[in-house]
């Protein structure tokens, strides 16, 4: 997302209004869950991410907690963190936009792995002092990390499942989960019909540089399923760019994110399951990840948000273990 913090502004000079108001939209049907009252509402959620603009339209009514976990002094608002939490909650951007936001700000520049894990430790051992119902059920973090140290993270993300807390970090495969599941982002561009799965494509970056390395797109998406598939994964695809998104400069600041990048499906997904726990408030954290496998059912496996609500409902109602199509086995435990 980096180039696009750079362009920001001169994209959304260059968009069509109509296009920034398009690009908005969660697409794949979201919106029609809230109009039929499915908003998160009831369910918190958190991000970790960098410095936040508290006061963005956006979002504002649905922080109800931040926290610095870093000195902050005399730095400017991350471009970051908005865009995350309006992708998550916002009002005309968010999947989740009922749901209660409780965030964490870290500086991404200095974070290290055990820096990141005592992150979600905290997190989660806040939940101690919040009553039930206002305690954390989903964490979203879109950042990555990979060697040796991965162990600190993943030991970290382990408690808070047990814990009940749901986590989702930008890495691929998130093998800490029960599937693992290999998530990636695909996008939808603002003058077609999102609501549509087959409108869906890879970013132009991804697409110009496969074509340049002698393989188009359809062969790149049946080798990556392959490879997860061999490997134990499920493929999820979740929507990770051509969005509009909060900016920073200002309460009413937007910008046209024509990339994303791996950053946004986090508080997409996680925005999609707190759609799911609203009509499901007593799935454990360990079902959740059943949910987006069963509910990737669009084409090469992208998500459908209805399905995943249509899923979790039905656990809800069954009150116990049921089977599902493709053979996951869920329920309370």
């Amino acid at each position: 997302m980096a180039l696009v913090a750079v362009l920001g502004v001169a994209l959304v000079a260059m968009v069509p209004r109509v296009r920034l108001e398009r690009a908005e939209d969660p697409g794949l049907g979201v919106r029609d869950l809230h109009a039929q009252g499915v908003t998160g509402a009831g369910v918190s959620v958190a991000i970790i991410d960098g410095q936040l603009r508290r006061d963005h339209v956006e979002y504002a009514d649905r922080l109800v907690a931040y926290e610095e976990l870093d000195d902050f002094a005399g730095l400017p608002f991350d471009m970051h963190g908005p865009a995350m939490a309006s992708l998550l909650v916002g009002r005309s951007v968010g999947v989740a936009p009922g749901a209660a936001l409780h965030y964490f700000a870290l500086d991404f520049a200095r974070l290290t792995p055990e820096r990141l894990a005592a992150a979600i430790d905290h997190v989660v051992d806040r939940n101690d002092s919040l009553r039930p119902d206002e305690r954390v059920r989903l964490l979203s973090v879109s950042t990555g990390y990979r060697g040796e140290k991965r162990v600190v993270v993943d030991a970290a993300i382990l408690r808070a499942m047990e814990r009940d807390v749901f986590v989702l970090l930008s890495v691929k495969p998130l093998d800490y989960l029960d599937p693992p599941l290999a998530i990636r982002g695909l996008g939808c561009a603002p003058w077609r019909d999102c609501d549509r799965p087959e409108a869906f494509g890879v970013s132009p970056a991804e697409a110009a540089f496969w074509r340049a390395d002698g393989e188009s797109v359809g062969e790149v998406l049946a080798r990556r399923a392959a490879s997860d598939a061999a490997l134990g994964y499920v493929t999820v695809y979740a929507p990770a760019h051509h969005r509009t998104v909060a900016g920073h400069h200002h309460p009413r600041h937007y910008r046209y994110d024509v990339e994303g990048g791996d950053s946004e499906w986090p508080p997409y997904l996680t925005g999609v399951l707190a759609l799911a726990l609203q009509v499901a408030p007593h799935l454990p954290a360990t079902e959740l990840a059943g949910l987006l496998a069963e509910g990737a059912v669009h084409g090469r496996g992208l998500v459908a948000p209805e399905r995943v609500v249509e899923l979790a409902s039905a656990l809800a109602e069954a009150g116990g273990t049921a089977v599902v199509a493709g053979g996951w086995e869920g329920g309370r435990r």
